[in-house]
C-alpha cells in the first residue's frame, strides 16, 4: 500500500500552484536582474568604483587675516614636507632608517611621529596602516633644500614616501597680536570625531585659539588631494587624478596695525622699564576701540607667544615653557584677567550719580581728608585734602573722598545698576574665546564666598573701584568707549568682513549696540571735561600732555595683598577730546607704581605715535 501510495501522480490543484510559484520566483528574479543590469547598472558600476577609489588629501591654504587697511597679517606661505602613505609602505623599518638618514635626524624621533600622531598612540606600524592606510603621515617639516635633493634622489625605491609642498601657517610680525590671532595646530582624534561631520579629516591642521579657532570653518579652505585606485587589501593600486585645494576665505578686521604695533612697543618698554625696577618679569594687557562702531583697533596681552611656534610644530623646549612660565603666555589678559579698577571706575559713578540726579557738576563738596561712610572711616590717597571741590576738579585729581560721597548719595543698590549698564560683570561677547565676566559684588556673593554680608559702608569703596568688584581691559576699553561717543556701548567685533579667494564679500558684521545708557548726552560731556582736565595742572597724569593732540583720561591704582603686595595700575582714555576716534584700557598687573606712572605712559605712547605726534618724555625718554 505504501508503495503505491508513493507512486500516485500530483493532484491538478497542487501541481499548477507548484508551478505558478515557480514562475513568481522566476520572474522576480529576473526583474532584479533587468534592474541592476539595465536600469540601475551604471550606478552601481560607479558605487563599485566608488569603493575602489581613494583621496590622499593635500591641505588647502588657509585665508588671510587682513587689518582694516588691507595690511597681510596672518597668511600661508609653503613648505617642504616629508610624509608617508602608510598602506605603501612593505619594509616599516628600512624605510624609517633610510628617511631618518638622509634628512639627518634620529630613527627613534621619526618613530615616535609615525606612532604618536593625531593624540592616538599605535602600538605598532600594522596598527597604522589599519586606522590610516592613506595618511598622510607628516614625519618632518620646514625642510631645506639639500633635504630635499637627498630624499628625490634616495628613496626612488622606496614607496609610499610622499615629499610636497604644503602650506604653513605664517605671522609675519612674529609674536605681536599672538593672542588676537591665536594659533593652528594638527587636530586631535578628539577634535576629528566632533568635526568629521562637517566635512573634516583626519589630517587638518585647525584653529586651536583666537581668531584661528573662532572663524576656523572659513579660514580652512578646502582640502585638494591626489586621487588612487586601490586593491581588495587596500594598497594602492595606481593614481587617477589630482584635485587643486580651494584656498579658505580672508577674514577683514577692524585692526588698525599701526596702532597695534604702537601699543606692543609702548607696552613692551613700560614692563622692561618696571621689570628692572622690581628685578623680575611682568605682563599687562591692553584694548583699544574705535569708539563709532565698537570695532576693536588694537588688543595687547604680553608677555605673548610666538604662533608660528606652533604652526611648525613645537618643540619641547618651547612646549614647556608656554606650559610652566610663571606668567603664562598663552593667557589672553585683555579679555580674561580681572581685577578691581581703582580709579578708572570713577567717571562711571560720576555719570551715574549725574544722571541720577543725586549731585550737580557744580556742586562743591569740602574733602577734609576723610570721610566717615555709615559707621567706617575711609581716608583720601595719602590722607590728602583738597578743601572745596566740584566734580571735573574731582574727576582730575581722582579725589577719593569726593566719589566716597557720591557712593554713599547713590547707595548699593543705583552703584550697581550703573556698573552694569556700562557692561561690567558680564562678557561683552567679543568674537574670541575666553573672555571673563568680571564681577560685581552682591549680598548672596558675598556670603558665598566670605560666609560675611555686605556692610552699608562697602558702598563707598566700590566707588572709588576698589573692593570686590572686578573687570577686564576689554570691558574698561568698553566702558570709556561709551563715555566718548555719548552712551552707546557696542559689543566689541574684531572681523568686519569675510572674503573668498576671488575677493567677494561672502559674509558682513555690522556694529552691534549692546544698549544705550540711560544718561544725557550734557551729562557725558561733563565726564568727559573732567577727563581732558587730568593730564593738566592738578591731574594725576600732569606731564602726559600730547602736544597738538588733546585727550581725555583716568588713571587708576589698586592695592594687592592687602596693600602687601606690588599695586596693579591702570589707565584708561580717548582722543581726540572733541571728535573721539580711539578709546583706550591699559592693565599692569602687579607692576608696582601708579597708574600715572606705569599705565599712563603706555597709552600716551601709543596715542602719540598713531596720530604722528611726539610722545610726551614720561612716555617716551630718548625719543
Amino acid at each position: 500500500m505504501a508503495a503505491e501510495s508513493a507512486q500516485q501522480p500530483l493532484r491538478p490543484r497542487r501541481f499548477w500552484f507548484f508551478v505558478g510559484m515557480l514562475a513568481l520566483i522566476v520572474a522576480a528574479l529576473t526583474g532584479r536582474l533587468i534592474d541592476v543590469q539595465l536600469v540601475h547598472g551604471r550606478q552601481f558600476e560607479e558605487a563599485a568604483r566608488a569603493n575602489q577609489i581613494r583621496q590622499v588629501e593635500i591641505a588647502a591654504p588657509r585665508g588671510f587675516i587682513l587689518d582694516r587697511r588691507g595690511t597681510v597679517i596672518a597668511r600661508s606661505r609653503p613648505s617642504f614636507v616629508l610624509a608617508i602613505i602608510p598602506s605603501e609602505i612593505t619594509d616599516p623599518n628600512r624605510t624609517i632608517a633610510t628617511l631618518a638618514k638622509l634628512i639627518g635626524r634620529p630613527t627613534s624621533e621619526l618613530w615616535h611621529r609615525v606612532l604618536h600622531h593625531r593624540g592616538v598612540n599605535y602600538r605598532n606600524f600594522d596598527e597604522l596602516q589599519v586606522y590610516e592606510p592613506y595618511g598622510p603621515v607628516i614625519l618632518a617639516r620646514e625642510l631645506r633644500a639639500d633635504q630635499v635633493a637627498r630624499l628625490v634622489e634616495g628613496t626612488e625605491d622606496l614607496p609610499g614616501i610622499d615629499v610636497e609642498v604644503q602650506p604653513v601657517r605664517d605671522y609675519p610680525y612674529g609674536e605681536d597680536a599672538s593672542h588676537l590671532f591665536g594659533y593652528v595646530g594638527q587636530i586631535t582624534e578628539e577634535e576629528y570625531q566632533k568635526l568629521k561631520r562637517f566635512g573634516y579629516s583626519p589630517n587638518d591642521v585647525i584653529g586651536k585659539n583666537g581668531l584661528e579657532a573662532v572663524y576656523d570653518k572659513w579660514l580652512r579652505g578646502t582640502p585638494g588631494g591626489k586621487r588612487v585606485v586601490v586593491d581588495a587589501q587596500g594598497k594602492v593600486v595606481r593614481e587617477i587624478g589630482y584635485a587643486d585645494p580651494k584656498p579658505g576665505d580672508s577674514l577683514v578686521t577692524s585692526i588698525d596695525w599701526k596702532l597695534q604695533e604702537a601699543l606692543e612697543v609702548g607696552m613692551r618698554r613700560e614692563l622692561a622699564r618696571q621689570g628692572k625696577l622690581q628685578g623680575r618679569q611682568l605682563a599687562g594687557a591692553a584694548v583699544a576701540i574705535d569708539p563709532n562702531t565698537g570695532g576693536i583697533l588694537a588688543l595687547v596681552s604680553q608677555p605673548n607667544f610666538n604662533p608660528n611656534d606652533f604652526a611648525t610644530g613645537l618643540t619641547l623646549k618651547k612646549y614647556e615653557y608656554y606650559l610652566t612660565d610663571r606668567l603664562h603666555p598663552l593667557y589672553d589678559r585683555a579679555i580674561g584677567a580681572a581685577t578691581a579698577t581703582g580709579s578708572t571706575f570713577k567717571p562711571l559713578v560720576a555719570a551715574g550719580a549725574l544722571a541720577s540726579g543725586v549731585i550737580k557738576p557744580g556742586d562743591h563738596f569740602y574733602d577734609g581728608g576723610s570721610y566717615y561712610c555709615h559707621g567706617a572711616s575711609f581716608h583720601g590717597f595719602e590722607n590728602e585734602a583738597l578743601g572745596s571741590i566740584d566734580m571735573y576738579q574731582a574727576i582730575a585729581a581722582s579725589d577719593d573722598v569726593y566719589f566716597y560721597h557720591l557712593g554713599d548719595l547713590l547707595g548699593h543698590q543705583r552703584l550697581a545698576y550703573w556698573a552694569h549698564a556700562f557692561g561690567l560683570a558680564a562678557k561683552t561677547g567679543v568674537d574670541l574665546p575666553g573672555e571673563y565676566e568680571g564681577n560685581w559684588p552682591t549680598n548672596e556673593w558675598m556670603m558665598k564666598v566670605y560666609g560675611l554680608p555686605m556692610e552699608p559702608s562697602d558702598v563707598c569703596i566700590l566707588a572709588i573701584g576698589q573692593g570686590a568688584m572686578e573687570a577686564t581691559p576689554i570691558q574698561m576699553a568698553d566702558a570709556v568707549a561709551a563715555i566718548a561717543n555719548g552712551g552707546t556701548l557696542w559689543r566689541p567685533q574684531i572681523v568686519r568682513a569675510i572674503r573668498d579667494g576671488a575677493g567677494k564679500t561672502v559674509k558682513v558684521f555690522p556694529p552691534e549696540a549692546i544698549r544705550h545708557i540711560p544718561i544725557s548726552a550734557a551729562d557725558f560731556a561733563v565726564v568727559r571735561k573732567g577727563m581732558s582736565m587730568v593730564t593738566g595742572a592738578g591731574g594725576t597724569a600732569h606731564g602726559l600732555t600730547i602736544e597738538g593732540l588733546p585727550y581725555g583720561g583716568k588713571t587708576g591704582t589698586v592695592e594687592t595683598d592687602g596693600g602687601n603686595g606690588p599695586n596693579t595700575t591702570w589707565f584708561e582714555c580717548f582722543a581726540p577730546v572733541d571728535h573721539p576716534k580711539v578709546a583706550i584700557a591699559v592693565y599692569m598687573e602687579r607692576t608696582g607704581g601708579y597708574g600715572a606712572t606705569v599705565a599712563a605712559p603706555v597709552a600716551a605712547y601709543a596715542l602719540a605715535k598713531y596720530f604722528g605726534k611726539k610722545p610726551p618724555a614720561l612716555a617716551g625718554p630718548g625719543e
